[in-house]
């Protein structure tokens, strides 16, 4: 029999998760003992304050989505969020067991890590924090067993974002790839500086992409767009390079990188905006 908890307290200290039936294969229930913290408020909250947007680990995916403060400051995280599975999935998935599920298939984590988010981390020892960035590198031992997300501080600044994925389909689709960019206006028109460019689903984990973070401060629109899809190629062939879907994706991350070029482009100018 499995008995099922649902505490309303940080007293218990469990890592959020998801892709539960995925992790336990044919047996998910012989597990003993399931925790259910949706009802922990501590966990809860989507807030401006001190300069950064703060959202709690346990909100879900179609708050994330939806939530106006998130359109704002935090674009690319909005339609990461929206492209989770269904809309069923989304009113149950939450943000922090994205992340703790440490799939490298997850859509969030890459454009948390693109916004140069953080996490709040609590445990017996006491509360930490952690780029996301350093833990999705670290993958499984990021987390410890006794560790609990409890939220994600996001900086607050003039920069734009935007987030692309490709899927086997079009609705509850896991990514085959996916990239998330964040960075400010440059002096000219079309350039940009401070630039983050994550790739997700590549490996075991989401990549940040040096050159094509170079290659936005370009000043030629051209060349700007050919140089930075020519990275995201390079950095394709450097994390996989003796695998078989090596070429599909080498082509794919290129169209995707035009595309979410051309989305940054649009939003840098005040000409689209998430609805």
């Amino acid at each position: 029999m499995t008995e099922l908890l649902a505490p309303d307290s940080l007293e218990a200290l469990l890592p959020l998760r998801t892709d539960w039936f995925v992790r336990h294969g044919r047996d998910p229930w012989g597990v003993t003992r399931l925790v259910d913290l949706s009802g922990v408020g501590a966990l809860l909250g989507i807030v401006l304050e001190d300069g950064a947007l703060t959202v709690g680990a346990g909100e879900t995916m179609a708050r994330v989505a939806a939530h106006p403060l998130v359109h704002a400051h935090a674009a690319c995280l909005a339609e990461a969020a929206s492209s989770v599975g269904s809309w069923q999935i989304r009113s149950r998935a939450t943000l922090g067991g994205n992340l703790a599920n440490a799939s490298p298939a997850a859509d969030t984590p890459p454009a948390l890590a693109a916004l140069g988010a953080s996490a709040r981390i609590l445990s017996p020892r006491g509360p930490r924090e952690a780029e996301v960035q350093t833990l999705i590198d670290e993958k499984d031992g990021a987390l410890g067993a006794d560790e609990l997300l409890l939220a994600f501080r996001i900086p607050v600044s003039r920069c734009v974002s935007a987030f692309g994925k490709v899927g086997s389909r079009r609705e509850v689709s896991i990514a085959r790839l996916n990239l998330a960019v964040c960075a400010s206006s440059g002096s000219a028109p079309g350039t940009f500086g401070n630039a983050r460019v994550v790739i997700g689903t590549l490996g075991n984990a989401g990549r940040r992409c040096p050159a094509a973070e170079a290659a936005l401060a370009l000043p030629d629109r051209e060349g700007q767009r050919d140089a930075f899809c020519a990275a995201l190629a390079d950095a394709v062939d450097a994390a996989i390079p003796g695998r078989s879907t090596r070429p599909y994706k080498r082509s794919a991350v290129q169209a995707l990188g035009e595309d979410t070029l051309d989305r940054m482009r649009r939003r840098a100018l005040g000409e689209e905006a998430l609805s």
